[in-house]
Order: structure tokens, then C-alpha cells, then sequence
């Protein structure tokens, strides 16, 4: 069950913890989309938090019909989380709030992995050429781990060329249980429509 969320007014930034089957997740919006997505092992950067507001309605942020965009949107991802997590959610439509148009090699490989179909894994050289730097191979595994949207944005489908997974911000076990449950639900999904 989510905890409250928590707004600062400074930076207009707005947190949220929900539980998962990866441990507690803080998400964070501001008024442009989803910024950021925190595993329990990191600290997030909620520097301006500690002037935040205590907002008491948890059900207010789950049904907001409210103006506040950065409620809305952690509404939303907390909702599409449980949806992918139980296995009905292949892809998620949120508002994000990334650099458009994707200008540095990091922000093109970050914005590539969105492409990466639901199931499926690429190789570090195969995102490098799709962000437009086929060399790039070490650069595209830096935008993996600098990605502030896991999950949402799928970096864990990005794995070594000898087909380990290789590292992940929020743990090896992590990207393991990550792409094993998108293989398992792809079978579920194939062997029921036999």
C-alpha cells in the first residue's frame, strides 16, 4: 500500500512510497511528469524534503481529479506499477519528465530504451547504435546506470553481450527478477492463447 505523498513546494517535486515485489519504491513527479524512480537500496534526492508537506489522504492521490499534474502522475505510475508487476502492464504511458528532444548520447540511449519491446533484452552495443554512436558501448552502459526512471523506462532490458545480465542501480537480483518476470508472463500469455 503506498504511503502519502509528500510535496516541496521549492522545487514543486512530489515523492511517493509504494511497496513492490522489489522492495519499497519512492516515486517522484514534478508538474512536468515523472522524474524519478528510487530503489530501497539508494537515497533519493529529496534534498528540499525536509520543508515538505505531510499530505494526510492517501485516496486523494489515487482518485485525484485534481489540477496538481504531479499528484496525477504518481496516481498513475503507483496504478501502472501494480499493473506491470502483476503481469497485465506490458508498457507504460506516463508523463515523463526527460529532456525533449533527447540532445546528449545519454539522454538519446536513455530515450531508446523505451524501444526495447516488453520481454525482450538488447545488448549494450545494440543500444549504442540505436542512440547513434555504435562505438559508444561503455557510454550506453552509463546511460543504463544513470537512468532516473527504471522499470518505467526499461534499462533492465539491456544486458552483456556474452548474455549475463551485467550491473544494475538497483542490484543484480533486481534486473534478474525483472527479466524473469517479463519471460514468465510472455509464456503465461502464449501458452493461454494456445
Amino acid at each position: 500500500m503506498p504511503t502519502a505523498p509528500r510535496k516541496d513546494s521549492h522545487t514543486m517535486r512530489t515523492w511517493l512510497s509504494v511497496d513492490s515485489p522489489v522492495g519499497p519504491l519512492t516515486l517522484v513527479a514534478s508538474v512536468e511528469g515523472l522524474s524519478h524512480v528510487y530503489f530501497r537500496t539508494e537515497e533519493p534526492d529529496l534534498s528540499e524534503a525536509t520543508k515538505a508537506t505531510h499530505i494526510t489522504n492517501v485516496e486523494f492521490a489515487h482518485d485525484c481529479q485534481n489540477e496538481d499534474t504531479a499528484l496525477t502522475v504518481l496516481s498513475s505510475a503507483s496504478r501502472q506499477l501494480a499493473e506491470y508487476f502483476a503481469g497485465s502492464r506490458k508498457s507504460f504511458e506516463l508523463l515523463l519528465d526527460v529532456p525533449t528532444p533527447p540532445l546528449t548520447f545519454r539522454s538519446r540511449a536513455q530515450h531508446a530504451l523505451r524501444s526495447i519491446p516488453y520481454g525482450t533484452h538488447w545488448t549494450y552495443t545494440q543500444l549504442a547504435q540505436a542512440a547513434g554512436s555504435a562505438g559508444a558501448v561503455r557510454a550506453a552502459g552509463s546511460a543504463c546506470a544513470t537512468n532516473p526512471l527504471p522499470i518505467v523506462v526499461p534499462c533492465h532490458r539491456v544486458v552483456r553481450a556474452d548474455g549475463h545480465s551485467g550491473a544494475y542501480r538497483g542490484g543484480p537480483d533486481i534486473k534478474t527478477f525483472l527479466l524473469e518476470h517479463e519471460q514468465r508472463h510472455i509464456r503465461e500469455h502464449t501458452s493461454g492463447n494456445r
